[in-house]
């Protein structure tokens, strides 16, 4: 694993990733002051807090939405473990007490599901998953066809919709951006913001500079965290781990069963 995904994995990837900002703000600073280029008088500094207060309310504005919209994927693979089960659960009964031919194909196919939702839905964002449901749909309608119980095809179908939802749900998730503008605006306030700071007679000099650095790490830091909740499926393919995406561990040990029932 190269450096750049250790940091990508740990749980301080956003603090590494705003460290440069803050560098860079530091060395404008810096050079200000020694350039003379500070042509904005002391005095106006009392204004400054005010504009602050109103980025850092937008910024609370924003990750209150994003958050609500977090907690709600939380339960996402909790929702398609249980229908998997479900599904598995129906089809075991078919198996063991009607014995219906169509219906091992169906249990090698939810044994395929997992598998394929995180390497190619989530990794290479394929229709294979999709695929992968309509052909368990299929196996359904040919479970009825050999007289499998109508209540059970019913749930199954049911199970199975349910799925496809779920999947839905996630596509619009990871491609609908939360107040797109909003997100521009703050960007364009806050460099603003930090701009004009960087050009600000302070007395002493190093005050601002301390100031300065601890406004952009503070700010940079919201909006960097604000935009990776956005995705909270935005997994990279090394374990699944990253610290701030939404655990699998529920479908992981699914699959485990399915692997121990030897499907």
């Amino acid at each position: 694993m190269t450096l750049i995904q250790k940091i990508k994995k740990s749980k301080y990837h956003l603090i590494y990733s705003v460290l440069p900002l803050v560098l860079l703000a530091a060395i404008i600073k810096i050079t200000s002051h020694f350039m003379g280029w500070e042509v904005i008088p002391k005095e106006l500094t009392t204004f400054f807090p005010s504009i602050l207060t109103g980025i850092i309310f937008i910024l609370g504005f924003l990750l209150a939405g994003v958050v609500t919209d977090y907690k709600e994927s939380e339960k996402i693979p909790n929702e398609i473990a249980a229908s998997l089960f479900a599904l598995l659960q129906e089809a075991d009964y078919i198996k063991n007490v009607q014995n219906c031919p169509s219906v091992s194909g169906f249990m090698i196919r939810l044994k395929s599901f997992i598998p394929t939702l995180k390497g190619d839905f989530f990794l290479k964002q394929s229709d294979k998953l999709s695929k992968l449901l309509d052909e368990m749909s299929a196996d359904i309608i040919q479970l009825g066809k050999e007289g499998a119980t109508p209540n059970y095809i019913a749930r199954m179908k049911v199970e199975i919709t349910n799925l496809k939802k779920t999947a839905n749900r996630i596509s619009v998730i990871k491609t609908t951006d939360f107040i797109p503008s909003v997100f521009v605006c703050i960007q364009a306030i806050t460099i603003i913001f930090l701009t004009v700071y960087c050009l600000l007679a302070v007395d002493p000099w190093w005050g601002g500079l301390i100031l300065v650095c601890i406004f952009t790490f503070v700010i940079f830091t919201i909006l960097n965290l604000i935009k990776d909740m956005e995705d909270p499926f935005e997994y990279d393919g090394t374990g699944y781990s990253k610290s701030d995406e939404i655990s699998l561990e529920v479908l992981d040990n699914l699959q485990k069963e399915f692997e121990e029932k030897q499907i």
